[in-house]
């Protein structure tokens, strides 16, 4: 059963993309300061993605005690993530004629900004699948070697990594003065914690339900909070580190602390609109829950594909009025949605239901009981 309020979360998150990124077909005029829908909206999938993360960990892989479960959840990410991305390069390769290096097939181009250069908007899918990669395998091996409560060692786990990173970044900013966006944001092993945020909130959600039934019973606060931490965000980000320019690059709180901060507010926003019950239930079986479930399951599509033809499309726009660049934006996004229903509804799809299959039959092997081939 989905639930409505995550895919809004999606919806927003892949929206604030869409509009940074925007500021493409109008480079003549200072949009530098729409740029927080690109920071904000890559934050929030990174703490969507550790919230729905942190649920599989701690239901299907940490009770097993072994690590067989992991590679179900291995196959279970990959078939999700792997397809459409290989699919992408590809067809880049074909299309647009771009050459790949071989760190963008093992998610290792935020290392080298050039290869990055590829597919830039692959950089938070790489910090995605080296989190994948190390963090259940952390939790698994934790649990084994101290034998202990569960939810006690999923707690320290989580904890430990938020501090180590954010101590690392804080270590890499003053000895390495890098610049904010390539130095430290896409760097891989300086944003695991922003994922791990979500993992926590999915652990205090399952293991101290209770908690977050308090905080739903003062909704209306929730939302205000949740407002009032984002707006915080925004203004910063926008006034007193200049939107990502030069006051960026100098400032200590904004290559740092202020990635936390922006990972709380969004995971605010996660637990606030998921948590929603009136919210769920007023829009059950309405179109806004149709219009956002398309949002939401086409998104990784959108997202892999929008930026390389925003890029395409801009070629051509030469001079142009400001009402030509607003159509050709228009046309973009229009032709994103066509091109990303397409891979959704019949490539992405179809690659979900086989995985939905033969990971079906694994775990029930792993449970003991007999499975009808």
């Amino acid at each position: 059963m989905r639930n409505f309020g995550l895919d809004v979360v999606r919806s927003i998150a892949i929206i604030m993309v869409l509009i940074s990124h925007s500021r493409i077909f109008f480079g003549e005029y200072d949009l530098q300061w729409l740029s927080y829908n690109g920071l904000i909206g890559v934050e929030i999938f990174f703490v969507l993605s550790g919230y729905l993360i942190g649920r599989i960990i701690i239901k299907d892989v940490l009770p097993q005690n072994s690590f067989k479960p992991l590679f179900v959840f291995y196959q279970r990410r990959w078939f999700r993530t792997l397809p459409v991305y290989f699919l992408i390069m590809v067809l880049l390769i074909i299309i647009v004629g771009k050459h790949p290096n071989w760190t963008n097939l093992i998610f290792l181009q935020n290392f080298n900004e050039m290869h990055l250069g590829f597919m830039p908007v692959s950089w938070s899918l790489s910090i995605e699948e080296w989190f994948y990669l190390l963090i259940p395998p952390l939790f698994m091996i934790a649990l084994l070697i101290t034998r202990n409560n569960s939810r006690t060692t999923f707690f320290v786990i989580c904890c430990l990594v938020i501090l180590v990173v954010t101590i690392a970044r804080f270590y890499y900013v003053l000895t390495i003065n890098p610049n904010w966006d390539y130095g430290v944001r896409k760097q891989i092993f300086l944003r695991l914690d922003s994922i791990m945020f979500g993992v926590l909130l999915a652990g205090i959600k399952i293991y101290y339900p209770h908690v977050i039934e308090k905080l739903m019973r003062h909704r209306s606060c929730m939302y205000l909070l949740t407002t009032f931490l984002l707006l915080f965000c925004v203004l910063y980000y926008i006034f007193v580190l200049d939107a990502g320019k030069e006051a960026m690059n100098n400032s200590l709180f904004g290559r740092t602390i202020f990635f936390n901060v922006i990972s709380v507010s969004s995971g605010f926003l996660v637990i606030t609109l998921s948590e929603d019950q009136k919210l769920n239930s007023f829009f059950k079986g309405r179109r806004p829950e149709k219009a956002f479930y398309f949002l939401s399951v086409t998104s990784y599509s959108v997202y892999l594909v929008h930026y390389e033809l925003f890029v395409y499309l801009q070629r051509y726009i030469g001079d142009s009025s400001f009402e030509v660049k607003s159509l050709y934006l228009i046309a973009s996004i229009l032709s994103t949605y066509l091109i990303s229903s397409l891979i959704y509804f019949f490539y992405e799809k179809p690659i979900l239901r086989f995985r939905d299959k033969i990971t079906a039959r694994k775990r029930i092997n792993q449970e003991g009981l007999q499975v009808r081939l």
